[in-house]
């Protein structure tokens, strides 16, 4: 049996299709306030036998549930995280992404629970001038760190200690990742923009990658014995105008065109602050979440396709435009028809 956390999460939704079509039984951590209902509904529309999968309710930080759950499981997918750019959940993601990481691993070197998959980010490398970020390029504290950056480096820094200790483990690193999934959530929320006909786009480009791929990667790495080693994911680097524009062709929508300049992001930042201090909600605009999209990111490596290619197993991503048209009929059944 395989253990995954963060069980209904975009990633770890996708892995559970992955895992369940492959014949895998799997336990999946869920916490008490999760939306499974909607994790079924998403099977179901895949067509997946859900009869070997076993939900579990515990929260991370739960170390005598925690241990429960890894009774009876060889291997462990890691996916939950806090993904936030707000720094009023700086101390959250340190105690989700590297405080729960550290007590996950040693309540599987305590078990001899032997094999870890841990999903980090793209967000945990380090970013070199004029180099395209890759594997190889180390972590470096800056003043353009985010939060979330830092706690994701963080826990991979446990995941690396687990592996010094006797765990065999492995590391993927994805780009931006799309794919059906809660569309008021992270990335997803691209789709949430295109769905209202949102009519601006950022100026910068990304990496982008579909959570079907990403957690492919995650099994078929784990399957073929690729461990200890790290593994970005990209699929392609795009303008952000293209990955609006694709979403609103696929939903009917109007696409982007003005362009948001960088003063325009700043200026909507600092409103957001503003309006944070005087009705008390918080906004989903932040310093930490605009201050790269006008940037442009560029992203290169061939580490997975010959690492696969070396255990005989052939890779090639989905493309971006194919996942976009993809997810759309979900955003259409979850938001509604577009007007």
């Amino acid at each position: 049996m395989v253990l995954i956390t963060g069980g209904t999460g975009l990633v770890g939704r996708h892995l559970l299709e992955v895992l369940l079509a492959a014949g895998e039984q799997v336990r999946a951590l869920h916490r008490p306030s999760s939306d499974r209902k909607q994790v079924l509904d998403f099977l179901q529309k895949k067509e997946v036998n859900t009869s070997e999968l076993e939900w579990f309710e515990a929260e991370l930080w739960d170390v005598e549930r925690l241990e429960e759950a890894l009774q009876g499981c060889s291997r462990v997918y890691h996916c939950a995280a806090v993904v936030s750019f707000h720094h009023r959940d700086a101390d959250r993601m340190m105690e989700v992404n590297r405080d729960a990481t550290a007590k996950l691993v040693n309540s599987m070197l305590h078990l001899g629970t032997g094999e870890l998959i841990h999903v980090s980010s793209v967000s945990a490398l380090g970013r070199k001038e004029g180099e395209p970020v890759h594997e190889s390029v180390p972590f470096e504290e800056g003043a353009d760190v985010t939060h979330y950056a830092r706690s994701k480096y963080l826990a991979e820094i446990e995941v690396w200690r687990g592996k010094e200790e006797g765990l065999k483990v492995l590391v993927v690193n994805p780009v931006i990742i799309l794919g059906p999934g809660d569309f008021a959530r992270s990335s997803s929320t691209m789709f949430a923009l295109a769905h209202k006909g949102f009519q601006w786009f950022p100026s910068g480009s990304n990496g982008f990658v579909s959570a079907t791929d990403v957690a492919r990667a995650c099994h078929l790495l784990a399957t073929h014995e690729c461990w200890n080693e790290r593994y970005m994911l990209c699929a392609e680097n795009l303008p952000y105008r293209q990955v609006l524009t694709w979403m609103a062709e696929a939903l009917s929508t109007r696409p982007p065109v003005h362009r948001l300049r960088s003063w325009m992001m700043g200026l909507a930042w600092r409103f957001g602050r503003v309006l944070e201090i005087v009705t008390g909600r918080i906004s989903p605009i932040t310093r930490e979440s605009v201050q790269n999209t006008n940037k442009v990111h560029a992203y290169e490596s061939d580490f997975l396709e010959r690492t696969l290619e070396r255990k005989g197993c052939a890779w090639e991503y989905e493309s971006i435009q194919s996942t976009i048209e993809k997810t759309a009929p979900y955003v259409l059944g979850d938001l509604g028809a577009t007007k």
